[in-house]
């Protein structure tokens, strides 16, 4: 059996390393052409990280059912959404301007370079720091099979990253990303399949779980949502890792390998049907893990107990590899973002080879040295990267994509009200990192992304207004970017 899982580990790390060889010779920014089946794994790998299945499972034990409302988020809002009005345009405008980076596709069609760098100081900076968190928990998973400190395995978890993002560039990062999501879909899937078997079925576990007693977690019961601040916790959960993911750079990438609006039309069907089943399912069977569990320590022990409670060895090895998949995969798209910031954002050039490599080197110190600190500084910065970027970019991503609203005004507007009173809401009320007085307390339960996204859109509404010129000469792709389905062409 031990040669069993060393041959399942063998073959992952060398299908890994075969993958990400195929961006070898390109040029790191660009993807070239990626099938539609790539396309969509990847983004979902890219979506869903270890946080999502193991974390977000665990909420799933305490919620219950209304967990699930998270999952549809992810579905509809986070991935149809996306792809219905964004994705297209977003390719459109980014190869009108001649974008290479997200960074650059806001920084152009805003025409603000200092805006961009701006930006891309901060992708730098909170990608980077968000990275050791995600690095972390591959290690510490990968602890759990190997005889090695877990120390020793974030160093080594960084460095194939860096080197996986170093060879195979853009195009090497999504292959790499759709092998991670299938493994992650094989693993869930096992994972549900035991659950049901164990519960009865779907349907029979579900009328078990309704006849539990109310938990202060669930203060309704298991299959409906909660009342109160419970509830309101679920519904602004799903705002976040639905709504403000829409603006999170390395999503925006994905979006830069589509070829034709023809590819959206495929892409958007699998993308939500493996998500579905991912989270869908994890957070499924994760409440119907009340119903077997023996006490769990802390909800992050749930999936894990699940899993070696239910699954044989072989299973075991497959659902570790699926987490481990999706802390991976999300990592290459962090470092990508934060290498491609640092070496082609930041200097205001195209990154060389030289810079590249120092730029990837200087990531995986920073993510590494971080993974291995503990402090507030750092965790707050893990915690609160998607609202602070969300905040900061959301606003005027979809003016530009989706509108062609150019405006430098209001861009900036949107930009500095949108992260300065998201980072601000986070020093005043987060109970883990408050460090500033609450003027208001009644108002301490809104969410920084809430209060960030309102006033970014506020300061982009000021912004408008001050800018006539902007407003007389700012619509400039609508024909391709809402009209019939395009093939974009080389210029």
């Amino acid at each position: 059996m031990v040669v069993v899982d060393i041959l399942i580990w063998v073959a992952y790390f060398a299908v890994f390393i075969w993958l990400f060889r195929k961006g070898s010779g390109h040029d790191v920014m660009v993807s070239g052409k990626v099938g539609f089946g790539i396309q969509a794994f990847a983004f979902v790998a890219t979506y869903i990280s270890a946080v999502a299945l193991v974390g977000f499972g665990g909420l799933a034990y305490q919620y219950g059912m209304q967990m699930l409302l998270v999952a549809a988020g992810n579905v509809w809002l986070g991935t149809w959404i996306v792809y219905r009005y964004l994705a297209w345009p977003t390719r459109v405008c980014q190869r009108n301007l001649g974008a290479r980076t997200p960074v650059q596709l806001l920084a152009k069609g805003h025409r603000s370079p200092l805006l961009g760098r701006c930006l891309a100081l901060i992708f730098a900076v909170f990608l980077g720091v968000y990275a050791s968190a995600v690095i972390k928990g591959a290690a510490l998973l990968l602890e759990q099979i190997l005889p090695l400190s877990s120390s020793l395995l974030i160093w080594a978890v960084a460095l194939l990253v860096g080197l996986a993002v170093f060879v195979g560039g853009l195009r090497g990062v999504l292959y790499t990303e759709a092998m991670q999501g299938f493994v992650m879909l094989i693993g869930i899937s096992m994972l549900i399949f035991a659950v049901f078997d164990k519960v009865g079925g779907p349907v029979s576990g579900m009328l078990q779980l309704a006849a539990l007693e109310p938990t202060k977690a669930a203060n309704t019961g298991f299959v409906q949502l909660a009342a109160g601040a419970e509830g309101w916790f679920i519904i602004s959960l799903v705002i976040v890792t639905s709504v403000a993911v829409w603006a999170q750079p390395q999503m925006i990438q994905r979006h830069f390998a589509l070829a034709s609006s023809h590819q959206v039309d495929r892409i958007t069907p699998l993308a939500m049907f493996v998500l579905t089943v991912l989270v869908g399912g994890a957070y499924y069977v994760a409440s119907l893990g009340r119903l077997f569990l023996p006490p769990v320590a802390s909800p992050d022990a749930v999936m894990p107990t699940m899993v070696k409670m239910l699954l044989p060895d072989v299973g075991l090895q497959l659902f570790v590899l699926a987490i481990a998949s999706a802390s991976l995969s999300t990592a290459t798209a962090i470092f990508h973002i934060a290498v491609s910031a640092i070496a082609e954002d930041l200097p205001g050039s195209k990154a060389t080879r030289p810079r590249w490599l120092l730029a990837i080197a200087f990531i995986v110190l920073l993510s590494a040295g971080c993974a291995q600190i503990k402090g507030q500084i750092i965790a707050m910065l893990c915690a609160t990267s998607w609202s602070v970027v969300g905040s900061a970019v959301l606003v005027c991503y979809v003016a530009l994509v989706r509108f062609g609203r150019r405006s430098t005004r209001a861009a900036w507007a949107s930009f500095l009200l949108g992260f300065g009173s998201c980072m601000l809401w986070y020093l005043m009320t987060d109970r883990h990192f408050a460090v500033l007085p609450m003027p208001w307390p009644a108002l301490s339960k809104i969410p920084p992304f809430f209060v960030g996204f309102g006033f970014s859109l506020l300061g982009w509404i000021l912004g408008w207004l001050l800018d006539p010129e902007a407003r007389k000469n700012s619509h400039f792709w609508p024909e391709e970017a809402a009209g019939s389905p395009q093939v974009l062409k080389k210029p």
